[in-house]
């Protein structure tokens, strides 16, 4: 196995015109204050890097999901990933809709992320998914807090998209949990 490399993980590129800083919110074309934009922007690269973050995490888990049910959980696994991408691009076009800048390098991501990112290793698919189900919930948490912020700051079309995109995530969860009910998946206990 290789070792794990070190050092910086981001550059600049040499030469290259800055168009706009990280970190900071310029006049947007929707015309919302530019306070309330930088409070909304700051909320939504949270859901936005723990989307990304929630992304990494089922792919991994379609990666490797194995078992009794195996073709169901994977088939889930792969549309829910690709819901999760979406989720992430659409709240990423947002930020910039509002004059921001989303998080894109890992450091940042990492930063923002309410949903953390598992170990490395390989677990069993049972932890993995009931690790996934709690991502979901800590990620709907946050996407209501910021459902009712958009609402608070008279940011409609955020509010709008935060809530349409919420359904999505609690329905994802709730498929979540019936395959994690106690009829389904194999307990690790058994397999002893």
């Amino acid at each position: 196995m290789t070792q794990p490399r070190t050092g910086r993980l981001v550059h600049d590129l040499d030469g290259a015109t800055v168009r706009q800083a990280w970190g900071t919110v310029e006049e947007n074309a929707v015309r919302l204050d530019r306070a309330d934009a930088e409070r909304v922007v700051e909320a939504l690269n949270v859901d936005h890097a723990s989307a990304f973050n929630l992304f990494y995490l089922l792919r991994k888990h379609y990666w490797t999901a194995e078992g009794a049910e195996h073709e169901e959980v994977a088939d889930f696994l792969k549309d829910a990933y690709q819901r999760a991408r979406a989720l992430n691009d659409d709240l990423a076009e947002r930020i910039t809709q509002l004059g921001g800048v989303p998080a894109s390098t890992p450091p940042q991501l990492q930063e923002y992320a309410a949903v953390h990112l598992e170990a490395e290793h390989l677990f069993d698919l049972r932890s993995s998914l009931e690790g996934d189900l709690e991502a979901y919930a800590t990620l709907a948490a946050s996407m209501r807090e910021h459902v009712a912020l958009a609402a608070d700051v008279g940011d409609e079309a955020t509010r709008e998209l935060l809530q349409e995109e919420l359904e999505e995530v609690e329905e994802d969860a709730h498929t979540l949990e019936n395959l994690l009910a106690d009829d389904t998946l194999v307990r690790t206990e058994a397999m002893r």
